[in-house]
Formats: C-alpha cells, structure tokens, sequence
C-alpha cells in the first residue's frame, strides 16, 4: 500500500480532480439534501428562472470560491445554471435565504465529514472578526471618531489527531458585542456530545461554558485567565485540569483554518445589512470543508485503487 500523501501532494491532486463545475454540482447536492430554503409568496408573478436551491448552491459557490461580489456572480450564471440572471436577483433572494438554512448546509458539510471519519477525540472552538466597509460614529476621549462596523464569526471545530484532519462541527455569525463563551454555548446546546477533549483559549473560561461543558460530557482544556475576581473562583475545580503542553499543541488548528480564510480575502465582506453578515460568516466556512472532502475523496479513490492492485497481483 502506499504512503500517505503530502499535503502538496493532496493538493495537487484535488486541482487535477477538482473543476469549479464539479465543486458547484458538490454544493448542490447539499443544498437539495436539505431541501427548498424559500417559496414564492403566492402564485401570482413570475416563476422562479432556476430552484431555489440553485441560488443557494450558486452563491455559495461563488462566495467560497473568490468572495464574488453579486454583479460578478451574474457574470457567470450561464456557465453554471444556464441561465442569464440579474445580478439585483441574486441579492434579493440572498435576503430571502433563513440564517439556520446556511447552518443546517455548514452542518451537513460537516456530518458528511464524520461519516468518513467517524466521531472527533478533540473540539475546539474559536472566533475571528469579520471585517467590512461599513463605518459608525463615536467618541474616543472626548474626540468625535469613525471606526469600522465589524462582526465576528465563531467556529466550533473537531479535530482527528492521529489523521491530523478538522472540520467545522457548527459556526455562528454575530456582532462583536456577543462574547466568545457566550457564542460556544450556543453552538454546543443543539448537541449530545459524549466524551471528548473541549479546548479554548482564555476567553472561554466562564462558569457558564463550564456547566454547559459539563451537560455535554466534554472534558474541559480552557485556559485559565489571569484574574483575581472573586467569580473566577467558582471554575477552579475545572482549573485543575487544563494541561498546557496538550493545550499547547492543539490551539493553533484552528488559527491555521482562519488563517485559510483570511488567505482568500473571505474575513472581509461587501454585504451593508448585518443579517446578511451574519449568514456571509456561515457561509464562508462551508469552505474549509468542502476542501477536506475532496481531499478524502481523492484519498479514498488513491486506497480503493491499492487494495484493487493487491487483489489482482
């Protein structure tokens, strides 16, 4: 059998067996998995030009592979879904799409994931900051300033050490006003976990998390801030357990997926309303995996063709 293949290698291999069609048609077939994620409001007007799961898988395609603007995804339509379609309709049905619908799509990218893989030893959960063009005022001692409307965007993600693989369990977009702890344990209520490692930075170290890591049956590997409130007390059982040198070799994972992010411009969004910023986030981290499918596709393919060889030779 061979070797595992390089990381190069893989990504070699996933442009000579990938095309944007055939990562289009992937997105696809998730979309219709999940179904219709919007109908028209009553019968009169015109039919839709293409299903309503086109536009999504479309836009998602778009979005993830070059952070399109809406006038460029007009631009392709045709090679895509054969149709000529204004650049305002692809807007407006953006609108139209539900936020849990770009969810259930993050979390089916990722649950395919796991039927490959099986169940993570490892979750971590971070966020980042989603940058746009948008400005407020406001006052900065005593001086009248303009600062950048930003966002966040939270991940929840599984990791297989021995395959050295993540994914995104579930993400969540938001304004910067809601904390870190406060996103996790909002990504984490929806979910039975079992037993598994739950490792955050600092900023997750809040009782609430911890008795919401504790309900899910994760072990905690939070670490501890550095702090002398008498609230910071009450987690000091859960303290005991955080180990830095295993905290320290897991942290950085899922900087490097936002890193992946930021490498192709998708942490900074041209969308105006904050409920389309906040699907964008969602959004934007179906593509890290999608690109571990492919790799595992391409994997599996690369296997199948081995075990063929040793049963003919």
């Amino acid at each position: 059998m061979k070797n595992a293949l390089s990381y190069w290698k893989e990504y070699d291999l996933v442009f000579k067996h990938f095309s944007f069609k055939k990562i289009y048609k992937e997105i696809l077939g998730f979309a219709k998995k999940l179904g219709n994620p919007f109908t028209k409001k009553s019968n009169k007007g015109r039919n839709f030009k293409i299903s309503p799961e086109e536009y999504v898988a479309y836009t998602v395609f778009e979005i993830v592979t070059g952070n399109a603007p809406f006038r460029d995804m007009e631009l392709g339509s045709e090679l895509y879904v054969r149709k000529h379609i204004d650049h305002s309709t692809f807007g407006k049905n953006f609108q139209k799409i539900p936020y849990d619908y770009l969810r259930k799509l993050l979390e089916l990218t990722g649950k395919f994931l796991e039927k490959l893989l099986g169940k993570a030893s490892v979750y971590l959960a971070d966020s980042t900051g989603m940058v746009t063009n948008m400005y407020y005022d406001t006052e900065f001692k005593g001086k009248s300033i303009r600062r950048k409307l930003d966002f966040k965007l939270h991940s929840f993600v599984g990791y297989y050490p021995n395959k050295k693989i993540t994914y995104i369990k579930t993400g969540l977009g938001s304004n910067k006003h809601t904390s870190d702890s406060e996103g996790a344990c909002v990504m984490l209520d929806e979910y039975d976990m079992g037993w598994a490692y739950f490792s955050a930075d600092s900023s997750y170290d809040f009782e609430k998390l911890h008795r919401k890591i504790n309900e899910k049956g994760l072990f905690p590997m939070i670490k501890p801030r550095n702090t002398k409130l008498s609230r910071a007390t009450k987690t000091k059982e859960h303290r005991r357990w955080f180990n830095p040198r295993l905290y320290k070799e897991i942290r950085h994972l899922v900087e490097t997926i936002f890193g992946g992010l930021e490498n192709k411009g998708l942490l900074h969004t041209r969308m105006k309303r904050e409920d389309n910023i906040h699907k964008f986030s969602l959004v934007v981290q179906i593509r890290h995996n999608l690109w571990n499918l492919m790799k595992l596709n391409i994997n599996l393919f690369y296997l199948l063709i081995d075990k063929l060889y040793l049963l003919v030779f």
